[in-house]
């Protein structure tokens, strides 16, 4: 088993093609809620992966405290290839809308957390939830739009424009695109 990665929730290991996420002790929680903390986001995390309505890792097993035991997506980071490829914005567009259908909120919704193979896989769940909150879905693409300024500043724009084409396939499509305005306003507004 060798480490591929490391977060500031977990360690990843690559085991005979399978990857091993392991959450992390934090020393500085009080120990009881570290290890609440631990076995509610391993829960969680569990259930996303096996609700997920787009391609991502299928889960082999969780020990239902602090590991979870998934198949290896080989292929290359969008966070790689988007650049070359900003279209490839829409189809992230699209799993997106998906994902929020099946009220799920990734929670940290970065090119770095999706891997082209034949088409777009979605990874790292580990600060996802489930809502049906528009407010949740309008925060979530506010971040990928912060994502997407800092780590693809030549091509965010036109990158942005192929996301929110595919993203219209969201139910409550305009309720979400209100509430996103109102979330990127309050960003600027703290920003000052």
């Amino acid at each position: 088993m060798r480490e591929i990665g490391s977060g500031a929730e977990a360690i990843i290991y690559l085991d005979n093609n399978k990857v091993v996420k392991k959450r992390i002790k934090k020393s500085y929680r009080i120990k009881e809620i570290d290890s609440t903390l631990r076995k509610t986001r391993t829960r969680t995390e569990a259930k996303i992966l096996e609700k997920i309505p787009v391609k991502a890792p299928k889960l082999i097993e969780t020990d239902r405290e602090e590991t979870l035991k998934m198949n290896f997506i080989k292929g290359d980071k969008i966070r790689d290839v988007l650049n070359k490829k900003p279209e490839l914005a829409e189809e992230i567009g699209e799993k997106v809308a998906a994902i929020h259908n099946a009220g799920i909120i990734h929670g940290d919704l970065t090119t770095s957390n999706m891997i082209l193979k034949n088409e777009i896989y979605f990874i790292d769940f580990g600060l996802s939830f489930f809502s049906e909150k528009i407010e949740d879905k309008a925060v979530d693409i506010h971040l990928f739009k912060q994502a997407l300024e800092s780590k693809h500043y030549k091509i965010w724009e036109k990158a942005f424009k192929y996301f929110l084409k595919g993203y219209n396939k969201a139910k409550n499509y305009k309720q979400i695109m209100e509430r996103f305005k109102i979330v990127e306003a309050r960003g600027r507004y703290k920003k000052k």
